[in-house]
């Protein structure tokens, strides 16, 4: 399975297809004519600090609590930046108030907790994924840092059950060590040599576990040891929550954070004995039960922003199809599925898509050029509105008619899929509104600055 979704800690840790829809009704210029460039609008900026090319966003975005920010690439420039932009505007313009990245739950809190002493880019390194570490992402993390002594601060979090950085297991061992010196050494030991022997396998065997009995039975080893450890460890805490919340005043909720991350530890371990698509349904079932409990517990009434993956985000992502290994599957049931049935009309999932350019592979972060999208495809079709980045409000077209037909019905976009690294196109497929409420798609990309 592709490292950046099933194990992005990893990852972290150094580590044309015959079109089967039927042809475009029109040409671009016809299409205009009747009214298909209206259904677009023009951003001309991923950095301008000037907003007005973004106020068509108000009334779309004015009464959501949640607006989910995709890509379905992680290493492309422009994706950060536009992603930057927007979360300053709905922090800005909207009342925005966190930020939540598809990395480590306890590592975001505790990178926050932390800024002043960090800085802005030992915030980014502890908290979240190595996938967006550059200065397109810096940018953002500088603005979270200068906005959180303020009196509307941007919160940074993160709902993500993988290990994403050491950072965040010296702070909890030296938290407990407060309180029980032997207890807080014994944790950190135990964990880094979890996190090592986790990474072996790995490493020897691959990702994909589909048909490796073996590389599963490693890895039930490797639970079979450590899960004890830390259970007992989390009974200790539970023990003792009077003396260890004392021990951080701070914040009152460093307990609960503490036992959270704890159980996503265990979990996160659990998650190499499945399948490839059985493991992407295990971990966005934890991630889409943590988006919950943040915005429950750690924020209630506070209205939030999910930075991730498309297919994380995306609404009904059990009815897209996607090819892998020359075979068209369904894919999996997503966060984004399970929390649009929660929220409903409460939020919004913008996808981000690019035609051209070139980006970095995951592991390695070698180049590849991307070549234009071929025609048919949901980008080339974004493309013919003639701007070089349009973005598509699907959500208030309820029928089809000639300007939006390609909205209801199934189209080829490029993707990385559940298996690859690098992306493709005409991988996937699926009926944009039903994934989908507001699209933006790139003429031109490039691969992150990673000297920052």
């Amino acid at each position: 399975m592709k490292a950046s979704k099933r194990f992005t800690g990893i990852v972290a840790a150094g580590m044309a297809l015959t079109m089967l829809l039927s042809p475009i009704s029109a040409s671009a210029a016809g299409q205009q004519d009747t009214g298909f460039k209206d259904n677009f609008r023009e951003i001309k900026s991923v950095t301008s600090e000037d907003y007005s090319d973004l106020e068509f966003l108000k009334p779309l975005l004015e009464d959501k609590t949640v607006v989910s920010l995709g890509e379905n690439f992680h290493r492309v420039a422009e994706y950060s930046s536009m992603k930057t932009r927007l979360i300053k505007y709905l922090h800005e313009e909207l009342d925005f108030d966190v930020v939540m990245f598809e990395s480590g739950l306890g590592d975001s809190f505790m990178a926050y907790e932390n800024a002043d002493a960090l800085g802005s880019k030992g915030m980014m390194e502890g908290s979240i994924f190595p996938i967006w570490h550059s200065k397109e992402t810096l940018e953002l993390f500088d603005y979270i840092k200068e906005q959180k002594n303020t009196d509307h601060p941007l919160y940074l979090a993160g709902y993500d059950m993988q290990f994403t950085s050491a950072y965040l297991t010296q702070f909890i061992a030296g938290w407990i060590a407060k309180v029980d010196e032997k207890q807080g050494k014994d944790y950190f030991n135990f964990e880094m040599q979890a996190i090592t022997d986790f990474y072996t396998v790995i490493n020897q065997y691959g990702l994909d576990f589909d048909d490796n009995p073996q590389a599963k039975q490693e890895i039930q080893k490797v639970l079979n040891e450590y899960e004890p450890k830390y259970r007992a460890l989390i009974q200790f805490i539970q023990d003792n929550k009077e003396h260890l919340a004392a021990a951080y005043p701070q914040n009152t909720q460093m307990v609960d954070i503490a036992l959270k991350t704890l159980e996503d530890r265990i979990s996160f371990i659990k998650m190499g004995l499945y399948g490839t698509k059985e493991t992407y349904e295990f971990r966005d079932r934890i991630m889409a039960d943590n988006v919950e409990w943040l915005m429950q517990v750690m924020y209630p009434g506070k209205k939030v922003i999910l930075w991730a993956h498309n297919d994380h985000l995306a609404k009904n992502t059990s009815g897209i199809m996607t090819k892998e290994q020359g075979k068209w599957i369904h894919s999996f049931t997503s966060m984004g599925e399970l929390l649009h049935k929660k929220f409903k009309d409460k939020g919004y999932v913008i996808g981000l898509y690019m035609n051209s350019g070139r980006a970095s592979t995951i592991t390695t972060q070698q180049l590849f050029d991307i070549k234009p999208m071929p025609k048919g495809s949901l980008e080339q079709i974004v493309m013919s509105s003639g701007y070089k980045i349009a973005f598509a409000d699907l959500s208030q077209h309820k029928t089809p008619d000639k300007s939006n037909s390609w909205m209801f019905r199934m189209n080829y976009a490029a993707e990385d899929g559940m298996t690859s690294e690098i992306i493709a196109p005409n991988v996937m497929r699926f009926i944009p509104r039903e994934q989908y409420d507001g699209i933006i798609v790139f003429d031109q990309v490039k691969e992150p600055t990673t000297k920052y």
